[in-house]
């Protein structure tokens, strides 16, 4: 930890509007801030994305609250699409009730110029942002894999993606991503590594969720038209239209997870090549806020899409409040 004297410096003899930060200093392996000047971009735009955190903190944390303990007290919601969904909102959940507000909590703290605080929020803030980034990244897209499986193998669909299986993929998936985003970064004092593998694996998600969402969509046609051309039964044609209201459910979910975090990807491609400059830095927070959102949003999608779970808060929500009462 670096003393605040040698990290703050506060230059009145040339701007005494300005919070001034020694290139050479660091926390930990991170890389210093720049310098923020009263009144300019970096110091209104961490004011701005401070406030918009703290806001989103309370949605997000709310809102996932709410979809876990539905989870947790409804036994029918128990199938492997639903159990992905668990952990997507646990991974919104974390971001919500630790990442938004130690964002905000960490930027408060540097433009107060309290610099030994700044640094520890800093990294509780980077360690667990990530965390449940990755895990939220590689979350949807096997939410959408899943939803494809769903499709592909159809009537072998429950012997061949089992419940069991479901839960061990996920306990696989939440150490390898716990190991990725944090050893990956704590074993090397460069960051550049990091920022590689990031950029990677953020890529390989999008493309994955391109990939699945093109064969799902190719699927459905397919098996639509031979229900047309074969007449087949009117069950079968119900049982295809509610895959198909799922994997549009689903989409949606994907298409703002895209939107969410394609810029931050390319942000990231921006502090590789130009290194963590003012612009870079600013972008960074933006790109990084928009991330932090889908974590608010996500409940309100689950709500507005999903009947079956909306109709399971409802449930819990209306026994909770006569028990209250």
């Amino acid at each position: 930890m670096i003393a605040e004297a040698d990290f703050v410096n506060r230059n009145t003899s040339e701007n005494e509007t300005s919070i001034s930060v020694l290139s050479s200093q660091r926390c930990y392996f991170y890389d210093p801030l720049n310098n923020y000047e009263l009144g300019g971009f970096l110091y209104i735009e961490s004011i701005v994305t401070t406030v918009i955190n703290f806001i989103g903190a309370v949605i997000a944390t709310l809102g996932n609250g709410i979809i876990l303990v539905t989870f947790w007290k409804t036994n029918q919601l128990r199938s492997q699409s639903q159990l992905f969904l668990w952990c997507l909102a646990f991974a919104d959940f974390l971001t919500g009730f630790i990442a938004q507000p130690f964002y905000g909590a960490f930027k408060i703290a540097y433009l107060a110029g309290y610099v030994s605080a700044c640094c520890v929020l800093r990294a509780i803030l980077e360690t667990v942002a990530w965390f449940s980034a990755a895990l939220s990244c590689s979350l949807v897209s096997s939410i959408i894999g899943e939803r494809y499986l769903a499709l592909h193998y159809h009537m072998r669909y429950h012997d061949v993606v089992t419940t069991k299986r479901t839960i061990l993929y996920i306990v696989f998936l939440v150490i390898v991503m716990g190991i990725a985003s944090q050893v990956s970064r704590f074993a090397m004092t460069n960051m550049r590594p990091f920022l590689y593998l990031s950029i990677c694996a953020l890529l390989l998600s999008h493309l994955t969720l391109l990939t699945c969402s093109w064969k799902i969509y190719k699927q459905v046609r397919r098996h639509l038209r031979q229900i047309k051309d074969q007449g087949s039964a009117e069950s079968q044609s119900l049982d295809m239209q509610r895959h198909k209201k799922s994997v549009m459910n689903m989409a949606y979910i994907a298409f703002l997870y895209i939107i969410s975090f394609l810029p931050f990807t390319c942000v990231l491609g921006a502090y590789l090549s130009n290194g963590f400059t003012s612009t870079v830095e600013a972008a960074y927070d933006i790109t990084r806020t928009m991330a932090f959102m889908s974590s608010s949003w996500n409940p309100f999608i689950y709500f507005w899409k999903i009947q079956e779970l909306k109709e399971a808060v409802q449930k819990v929500m209306k026994k909770d409040h006569a028990t209250v009462h």
